[in-house]
């Protein structure tokens, strides 16, 4: 078993290194080509100062290395006619910034929540009489563990209602949040008043979803 996940790890080390090396491959002789994507965007009809204008927003005239590495955009801008991996490019950065403590905070109140049932009596009478430990901890510590997991990844969800506010500022995407923003700089009330009720709302309703998952998965709480 060691031996095999060994394998497995140098296989993906290996192909992680093959992936970069052909980036880099690729990047080096790409820019040996002349012109860039400004030049072809703007056409050759196009004034020198709108080249140099959009080679800036582009990052065309960072350095070569600089280049090579913020592969995703730091704007996001989506046209509506935007392909789907154009859409999962844009994308990518804000929802791993939202994404990325979060799912870390759940796994971890998850694994504290199994434990804590896999210490119960009933799971050691269970293993007792011959119980798997993957039936244990599916059918026997899951359901039990239901309820503190659903709450967490409610409580969880709705920090990402706040960080919304945050990260559409900082990649420029006109969602609700930036449009709260927008709101209290304008001193819009109304609007202002709308967009919290629509986050408070939203929160409420996760808490909801989340205690009727609980009820459901454990019979002693539906009694």
């Amino acid at each position: 078993m060691a031996l095999t996940l060994a394998l497995i790890l140098r296989r993906l080390g290996a192909a992680v290194l093959t992936l970069l090396l052909v980036s880099l491959v690729v990047f080096i002789i790409s820019s040996l080509l002349p012109g860039d994507a400004a030049q072809e965007t703007l056409g050759q009809s196009a004034t020198p100062e709108a080249v140099a204008a959009l080679r800036e927003q582009l990052g065309l005239n960072q350095p070569a290395p600089e280049r090579y590495l913020r592969w995703l955009p730091s704007l996001t801008l989506v046209p509506e006619e935007a392909s789907l991996g154009e859409m999962l490019r844009a994308y990518a950065l804000p929802v791993m910034t939202l994404c990325f403590v979060i799912v870390a905070q759940m796994a971890r109140m998850t694994r504290a929540a199994v434990i804590d049932q896999l210490s119960q009596p009933y799971v050691e009478m269970a293993v007792l009489k011959g119980v798997g430990p993957i039936r244990v901890a599916l059918t026997h510590a899951l359901p039990n563990a239901i309820g503190p997991i659903v709450n967490a990844v409610a409580l969880s969800l709705s920090y990402l209602l706040g960080g919304a506010i945050i990260v559409e500022t900082i990649f420029n995407y006109p969602g609700v949040a930036s449009l709260m923003v927008d709101a209290v700089t304008s001193r819009d009330m109304p609007l202002l008043q709308a967009c919290a009720m629509v986050f408070c709302s939203a929160y409420l309703l996760l808490v909801l979803i989340a205690d009727v998952i609980a009820i459901l998965a454990n019979p002693r709480l539906r009694r």
